[in-house]
């Protein structure tokens, strides 16, 4: 996978002094702690190689055990789903000439009322152009019931939160970014438009919603910001506030 550092800034964002940090490192656990309850982090593995013999596939990632059973399946399930996904995704997309890999690695995240998963990895058809490809995708559960955290229930109003998270985007990315894509940030003003599939990739953190953009949403790079949770506090929907705790 590339390795892109990137320094912290402070500026001013919608009235805000934000400050832009580097992004969640995905082998970290802080603890496992969620809504009162230790869990216990469970590997689990995908892997193949493709009917053709030229791809192969790993998908490295994380489950819980612990709590209430019930919310531990349905987390469980739904990770193991989108482990599947990815693989499939890849399989029936990859090239049909050259050889290539697909890995990821999904981490979980615990957080006083959330249990987040980040998947990080690369796609690499050895001989194609523009190889390889970084891939991303998260998941957001409620610790308390095991449902799934999306800007539809987050939100008061989704189509505000997306338009507040394009607003601080379009001040935030540039600031984290200095140099800007080839063509120029405004090239990609549609990138940053308040659509969902934007914004489809995200996880809490303390300091807010960091965001995840696929490589080719902004150039030819795997980018990441925070929206800092004063931002969007005033869109949460009271059922998930705690979540800027």
């Amino acid at each position: 996978m590339h390795s892109r550092s990137r320094i912290g800034r402070t500026f001013a964002a919608a009235g805000l002094a934000i400050t832009v940090a580097l992004g969640t490192a995905p082998g970290a656990h802080a603890d496992t702690v969620s809504n009162g309850v230790t869990y216990t982090v469970v590997p689990d593995v995908r892997a193949g190689v493709s009917p053709n013999g030229l791809g192969d596939w790993t998908v490295n990632y994380e489950k819980v055990a612990g709590g209430d059973p019930a919310i531990a399946d349905t987390i469980n399930r739904i990770l193991d789903d989108e482990a599947n996904g990815q693989v499939w995704l890849y399989a029936a997309s990859a090239s049909k000439t050259s050889p290539w890999t697909f890995h990821t690695q999904g981490r979980l995240l615990f957080r006083p009322m959330t249990i987040s998963a980040l998947f990080l990895g690369q796609y690499d058809a050895v001989n194609l152009p523009n190889m390889p490809v970084d891939a991303v995708a998260t998941r957001v559960f409620d610790s308390r019931s095991g449902i799934q955290i999306v800007w539809d229930n987050l939100f008061v109003d989704r189509q505000a939160g997306l338009v507040r998270l394009a607003e601080l985007t379009k001040q935030i990315l540039p600031a984290t970014y200095p140099t800007p894509p080839l063509g120029g940030w405004a090239e990609y003003s549609p990138s940053m438009a308040p659509i969902e599939r934007n914004y489809r990739f995200w996880i809490p953190t303390a300091a807010g919603i960091e965001l995840h953009f696929l490589e080719g949403q902004f150039g030819r790079e795997r980018r990441t910001i925070t929206i800092p949770w004063a931002g969007v506090s005033d869109l949460i929907a009271p059922a998930f506030a705690g979540i800027t705790s």
